[in-house]
């Protein structure tokens, strides 16, 4: 198999995927003009997440000491994972998959049993589902942690707030650390609670405790249930 650099290259100069990613572009635009509209707090599903969820992957990954193959086919399902955004959010996981596939026989760039393992992930980047799959479990995590002001569409969302992120594995002990410059960017992590529920959830399957941090201080979320069920609203000076 080909190492991570060549990967990146060779899915990145494909013009499939150069298409995909223009048309999903398109569908961030018109994300962030209707969350500025509807008051709603929308997130960037384009290649800058991909790229950062595919690197936190194979770090995970690695972190945890699985294998290079393993570590370099999460990293291709996180480079991948949300090309089914070309039609929208709504069942774009299904939709990544079956692209997926296809794209993969086409690329020859995995064996085909490979592919599988791939397009599973994908397929269930949302929440894990019910699998023990190592890539499963480390993409729906990487993707959920991936809170951060340069994926925040628009001027609405706390999550602006966050300035950006760390995650490492220590002593069997997922540590994510959250930079941010007001204390509101926490509010962008309730209002999406899958970016707390899922690490907590899934990294217990691959035999880890998750401890969230905010500016190198460890946050255990007391005041989450103030949060709950609220929607951002821009708030008049």
């Amino acid at each position: 198999m080909l190492d991570k650099k060549e990967i990146k290259q060779k899915i990145t100069s494909d013009n499939q995927y150069k298409n995909w990613i223009g048309k999903i572009q398109s569908i961030t635009n018109e994300f962030a003009i209707s969350s500025e509209f509807n008051s709603k707090v929308a997130l960037d599903h384009g290649i800058k997440h991909m790229d950062r969820v595919a690197n936190n992957v194979y770090k995970l990954l690695k972190e945890c000491n699985f294998d290079e193959k393993t570590c370099n086919l999460g990293y291709i399902a996180g480079l991948i994972h949300d090309i089914g955004m070309i039609d929208g959010k709504t069942g774009h996981a299904q939709k990544g998959a079956e692209m997926a596939k296809i794209f993969l026989e086409e690329l020859n760039l995995v064996e085909r049993c490979d592919i599988k393992v791939i397009t599973d992930a994908i397929e269930n980047h949302g929440n894990g589902e019910n699998s023990i799959e190592p890539i499963t479990l480390s993409l729906a995590i990487c993707d959920k942690i991936d809170m951060c002001k340069e994926r925040s569409l628009g001027d609405l969302s706390p999550i602006q707030c966050i300035e950006n992120y760390t995650m490492k594995v220590q002593e069997n002990i997922l540590q994510i650390n959250y930079t941010m410059s007001d204390t509101k960017g926490k509010e962008g992590l309730y209002i999406i609670p899958k970016s707390i529920d899922i690490p907590r959830t899934l990294s217990t399957k691959l035999g880890m405790q998750v401890e969230f941090y905010i500016n190198g201080r460890q946050e255990e979320f007391e005041d989450r249930i103030e949060y709950k069920g609220q929607i951002y609203q821009r708030k008049n000076n």
